[in-house]
């Protein structure tokens, strides 16, 4: 199966709803629902993730990490997270959880591409968090999860046909995952109903072409990534070689100065070593 196939296939389950694409969780629509209703609030979304243990123990444990809770004051119930957090940072956390909810594939070689795609993922959620509280153009709490989302496609596609990517050889495979994944990113994010700032981040991250959406968090993600072009290139996005930093167009888009991008260098690595001691622990 080539790639035009391989698309198609995955198109047309998209279409059908085939019980093999990644679903929102029943909790993440009830807390949709419940944000969108002004008569309810902390203590209805309490409710809801405390029926979940996978949600209400992964949020407790990010409630507390230092890149959500920097005062260090522990908070153990769930309630008070929650409330603190507050309403839509809880819906975005859910939703990066629920991204690392799907990937129990047999194939080892499609199990490795999962961890290293998760890996890269905290890595930009941490720095284009940071780089979104400097800059101030971007929010924060959507930063994180657009780093946690903007390569959904590669979990969507490895879902959507991992038995016909596993009798693919690696280089095939990459190819195909690397050929597809911003278009079936999009068609993801479109199914999971996101905001159309997240499904154009999904669709368009990685190339500037004319169609390019000029949205921040798209020029977020990207500066980010070309940050971490030396020491965690990407594997499914090209970063151009030999461009000054100051000098790539996103970040010039962005604002970003030599300050903000030494600020977040020195708080990535242990930032997104924390966080993916929480994210290891969901299954």
């Amino acid at each position: 199966m080539d790639t035009h196939e391989l698309a198609g296939l995955i198109r047309q389950r998209f279409q059908e709803g085939d019980p093999r694409l990644p679903v929102l969780p029943e909790a993440i629509i009830r807390v949709r629902r419940i944000l969108q209703d002004e008569s309810k609030g902390a203590a209805d979304i309490a409710r809801v993730v405390e029926s979940d243990s996978t949600f209400s123990s992964t949020v407790l444990r990010l409630a507390n990490s230092a890149r959500f809770n920097p005062g260090g004051h522990e908070i153990r119930r769930l309630p008070i997270a929650i409330q603190r957090l507050g309403g839509r940072q809880t819906l975005n956390l859910m939703t990066a959880i629920s991204t690392q909810m799907h990937m129990a594939v047999k194939d080892r070689g499609l199990q490795d591409i999962l961890r290293r795609n998760t890996r890269h993922g905290l890595l930009v959620a941490t720095a284009a968090r940071h780089l979104a509280s400097l800059i101030g153009s971007v929010d924060p709490d959507e930063a994180f999860l657009a780093g946690m989302l903007f390569d959904v496609g590669v979990p969507a596609i490895v879902c959507a046909a991992a038995e016909e990517l596993a009798e693919t050889d690696e280089d095939t495979c990459m190819d195909m995952l690397g050929q597809l994944h911003r278009e079936m990113g999009g068609r993801l994010l479109t199914y999971w109903e996101m905001p159309d700032s997240f499904i154009a981040l999904a669709s368009h991250h990685g190339v500037e072409a004319d169609d390019r959406p000029r949205e921040n968090l798209i020029d977020l993600i990207d500066t980010v990534q070309f940050l971490l072009r030396e020491k965690h290139a990407p594997e499914f996005d090209e970063v151009p070689e030999g461009v000054d930093v100051l000098h790539y167009p996103p970040l010039k888009r962005l604002g970003a100065t030599p300050v903000h991008l030494a600020a977040v260098e020195v708080e990535m690595e242990d930032g997104a070593e924390e966080l993916q001691a929480i994210f290891d622990g969901i299954g």
